[in-house]
């Protein structure tokens, strides 16, 4: 639901009729294929900070079967299930205007085609109906979104930092820049968990934006160069575009939503539970968003406080701009404009808002629909300019605007539960030890744990007595099976899964076993069983060959000090 205000803004956009310079190319199985841009007849760009999407459709001719000349390559490769690239450039060239000759910056995308449709346009010749003509249809997208969404990876990482886990998943056909500490700081463990079987699954696409958005990191994307940098901060750097004043229709400013809740950090770790709040200055009581931690360290809440201090950004006034002639020089996400420095605005039958007259703004956003006059298709329809009726309008932000944009994502899932077994280089091979690792730095105690579906590598798990009470000292034991529980950059051990050896008893006996030590002959068994549906206690001590025995059952009570054969 809009307000009537905005809907009048988007619905009585104006349309204008500009004569356009197309270049569209289509590459398929390594073959180059070029349409003539004046056989383009309809399309539509978004245009984003962080990507693109868009779609158009072209008529190609084949009429060597009406013994003509032209013959459409594109109709074989069109049809099979190859990778199909998109590459289109749009420039306006208007031959009565002196001061603009072609776009020095095209409007260029180089995308990826998620949809085609084909139309065949048969002439009836005689008794036959060759066919004259195609006219295609295709959707596409920006590298990432197209691959990434598709991709619904499980991989573990260990000692691995974010940037090395992004380029093991960008393959060739991603460019990724880093530039963000976050992204190069060495992790014990990360843990990409993408089920496809989720009730709601998250793609590795979906996994970037979360990860990118709950570790308040920018992701930007360059058109000219058709790659993605992640950094920190928004540029504040670059030359604005001189942007005519006579190509502005109307300008409307939407004021955001500002977020009115307190964070809060609460730590449940019983000794020193607390609550950090963080402020925020548009606050309105008692709202709250809360994050819970359980942690002994107190570098991790600090570091929690301090992320979600920095992820709280109030919104400044958007700035939206519809346009009645397409721009000499067209503007694309995350270029400038600057209405202030030049005075012919202040002739613009139009009024500026305050913030675009005080500051530069920044672009996010283009929607550019076009739809050629002439909709048929044409024998001799060669060439790259073709005229459109268009509708163009552009969403810019101050220049000092805090807030990252992101598409809408699915939060990914966790934790995944996969086996592991306990590590321990204490005692020899065949004991089945347990070893306690002590972090230098955090003086936390952890299990190693392998995990052989991932190569044998090993996580940390806490030290800690689990599903037992704090009566029980059981340590898990080398080898065990454990069921682990994998978080982005934790693992913890939630269950086990196997019997010591001879720690397992026949069922008619009804019995529980409690069995102790390094191995059987190196042991201590306490069990209790039914013989004749009568209890039997027993305990037994082993060291090698030398085994005492106490066992108490009906009328009868054992104690045996002996030395086996």
């Amino acid at each position: 639901m809009t307000s009537a205000l905005w809907n009048e803004f988007l619905n009585k956009s104006p349309t204008f009729n500009e004569q356009l310079d197309v270049t569209l190319e289509l590459t398929i199985d390594g073959t180059v294929i070029k349409v003539w841009g004046a056989n383009v007849k309809n399309f539509e760009l978004e245009l984003l900070s962080y990507g693109f999407s868009g779609c158009l459709d072209f008529w190609v001719n084949d009429d060597v079967d009406m013994d003509g000349d032209s013959d459409d390559a594109l109709k074989e490769p069109f049809q099979t299930v190859k990778l199909v690239e998109v590459k289109l450039e749009i420039r306006v060239l208007r031959p009565d205007r002196k001061d603009v000759d072609r776009d020095p910056d095209p409007l260029m995308i180089q995308g990826y085609v998620t949809e085609k449709c084909l139309y065949e346009q048969a002439n009836r010749r005689g008794k036959e109906a060759p066919i004259a003509a195609r006219r295609y249809g295709i959707r596409f997208c920006d590298a990432a979104r197209f691959f990434w969404e598709q991709h619904f990876p499980c991989e573990l990482y260990t000692k691995k930092s974010m940037q090395d886990v992004l380029d093991a998943h960008k393959g060739e056909k991603i460019k990724l820049v880093y530039n963000s500490q976050v992204l190069s700081t060495q992790k014990p463990l990360i843990y990409v968990g993408l089920e496809r079987d989720r009730v709601k699954p998250a793609s590795f696409y979906d996994f970037l934006m979360w990860y990118v958005d709950t570790h308040n990191l920018l992701l930007r994307y360059d058109f000219k160069e058709d790659q993605y940098t992640i950094e920190d901060e928004k540029p504040q750097d670059g030359e604005p575009v001189a942007m005519d004043f006579e190509d502005a229709f109307e300008f409307i400013q939407r004021f955001p939503n500002v977020p009115r809740w307190k964070p809060r950090i609460h730590n449940s770790y019983t000794e020193s539970p607390a609550t950090q709040p963080i402020d925020n200055t548009e606050v309105v009581a008692p709202l709250s968003q809360d994050f819970l931690v359980r942690t002994s360290l107190t570098g991790q809440v600090d570091a929690k406080v301090t992320l979600e201090t920095a992820r709280l950004k109030l919104p400044t006034p958007e700035v939206h701009l519809a346009c009645d002639r397409y721009p000499g020089r067209m503007i694309m996400p995350w270029d400038l404009i600057d209405v202030t420095q030049d005075p012919q605005w202040d002739l613009a039958a139009i009024a500026v808002p305050a913030v675009a007259l005080s500051k530069k703004c920044r672009c996010y956003r283009v929607y550019l629909l076009s739809r050629a006059q002439s909709q048929g298709q044409s024998r001799r329809e060669i060439g790259s300019m073709s005229e459109f009726e268009i509708k163009l309008y552009f969403e810019f932000e101050p220049i000092d605007d805090k807030l990252f944009r992101l598409p809408t994502y699915v939060t990914p899932t966790y934790p995944s539960f996969v086996e592991g077994k306990i590590v321990s280089t204490i005692g020899a091979d065949d004991e089945e030890t347990y070893d306690i690792e002590t972090d230098s730095e955090t003086n936390l105690d952890s299990y190693k744990v392998k995990v052989p579906l991932w190569a044998d590598q090993i996580v940390q798990a806490p030290f800690e007595p689990l599903r037992m009470s704090g009566h029980f000292y059981f340590p898990a034991y080398k080898n065990e099976r454990v069921m682990v529980a994998l978080e982005l950059y934790t693992a913890r051990i939630v269950g086990f899964l196997d019997w010591r050896v001879e720690g397992r008893l026949p069922k008619e006996g009804q019995g529980n076993h409690l069995l102790t030590g390094k191995k059987p002959l190196s042991s201590t068994s306490i069990s209790h069983v039914y013989e004749d549906d009568k209890p039997v206690f027993t305990i037994i001590r082993k060291n090698e060959k030398d085994h005492q025995t106490i066992q108490a059952k009906e009328g009868y009570l054992l104690i045996e000090v002996k030395e086996e054969q």
